[in-house]
């Protein structure tokens, strides 16, 4: 898909209008932890990454336990919690942390109640306050497409490549479409006060909605949440808008990781200049 368009304002917890390009976070890092949506991997990932090392940052992009190379293992919020851990430890400075989807939901969660751990929070595509019995609904809906005849991994994979693109849909199946984890997905999502985690988040914090992410549903409550908080609206963007609009998605990280509009860094320290 072409990337072409604008993103809309960023709006702090006031409401006024930020120009993208004048925004940076509190402190800046080379260091981009990046988590994953369900039943995709590391490997959605792909175009963040690239971009983000060519550049001169540090990404890590693990696998979540039931996902990509960790099919074999169960789902849980205690593994998913570690492997953010896991991921966090390995940088040699504070972080920015990065999630979408159930990525984004395991981020905030863990951001707010780590303080002192990073550098800033990024939250795509997760603006929804889920709730046990949304939660329920949104799990039983994804086990019936499994229980659609002929809704193999292949036949999903095409459709995903209809509705977005053919590279899309490599990036997001790249490493294996996950089976098994809908239960745990629905009980770890249902059992978060995200909005009690939002608050709770120490540091400058980034929320990113594709325009027509049925997400966005409790956008303005997370961000009235939050102690310091951005919105960014990607057009002509659902709801994986890094596989959308990845060109923007990534401009947004570098913006929250403290890079200045000219490609330096904010923080003199670690200025470097971008190739």
């Amino acid at each position: 898909m072409p990337d072409h368009g604008h993103e809309s304002g960023t709006c702090t917890r006031a409401e006024i209008p930020v120009h993208l390009s004048e925004t940076v976070g509190h402190d800046a890092t080379h260091c981009i932890v990046l988590v994953h949506a369900v039943r995709s991997s590391r490997t959605m990932w792909k175009g963040q990454t690239r971009r983000l090392r060519r550049r001169g940052y540090t990404v890590i992009a693990p696998d979540l336990p039931g996902h990509g190379r960790r099919r074999d293992e169960p789902f849980t919020l205690e593994g998913a919690l570690a492997t953010i851990e896991d991921a966090v430890s390995a940088c040699e400075e504070p972080p920015l942390l990065v999630g979408l989807s159930l990525g984004g939901f395991l981020a905030l969660h863990w951001a707010g109640t780590h303080p002192g751990r990073l550098a800033g929070v990024v939250a795509a595509d997760c603006t929804i306050v889920p709730g046990p019995a949304l939660a329920r609904i949104y799990g039983l809906w994804i086990s019936m497409k499994d229980w659609i005849p002929g809704d193999s991994d292949a036949r999903v994979a095409r459709a995903f490549a209809r509705r977005h693109s053919e590279k899309a849909a490599r990036r997001y199946y790249g490493g294996g479409r996950a089976h098994g984890v809908v239960r745990g997905v629905v009980r770890t999502i249902g059992s978060l006060d995200l909005l009690a985690d939002v608050a709770a988040i120490d540091v400058p914090l980034t929320f990113i909605n594709g325009a027509q992410d049925p997400f966005r549903r409790h956008e303005a409550l997370f961000v009235e949440a939050a102690r310091d908080a951005r919105l960014v609206i990607l057009d002509d963007a659902g709801h994986l808008a890094n596989l959308s609009r990845p060109k923007r998605f990534t401009k947004v990280l570098r913006r929250a990781a403290g890079e200045r509009a000219d490609g330096h860094r904010a923080h003199p320290a670690l200025s470097t200049h971008s190739p």
